[in-house]
């Protein structure tokens, strides 16, 4: 059994402090979700293939991008303005300035 340290782990504490717009999270979680479920629903079955890659494959490939630029438009709506506390660990020294 390890002993305990005493430690904290930092980026729990950090995540507790940031509180996102929940209209920003159903874009972010909720859209990829119900999409990849759907997909993998209506494509599960199918022996349709593009460029000999099943259908289902290209689509869950496809939902990458999709997502990625799912949480650029969350944060550009909702979260760009957000005043979160920055982190003294990471944030540059007023001496390096």
């Amino acid at each position: 059994m390890a002993a305990k340290t005493g430690m904290t782990i930092p980026f729990l504490l950090e995540a507790a402090q940031m509180n996102p717009n929940p209209k920003s999270m159903l874009i972010v979680l909720g859209i990829p979700l119900v999409a990849l479920t759907a997909g993998v629903l209506f494509l599960g079955g199918s022996t349709a293939t593009i460029f000999s890659v099943p259908v289902l494959f290209v689509f869950v490939f496809a939902l990458f991008p999709i997502t990625s630029a799912l949480m650029a438009i969350a944060w550009r709506l909702y979260d760009r303005d957000a005043d979160y506390e920055e982190d003294s660990a990471t944030a540059p020294s007023e001496a390096t300035k």
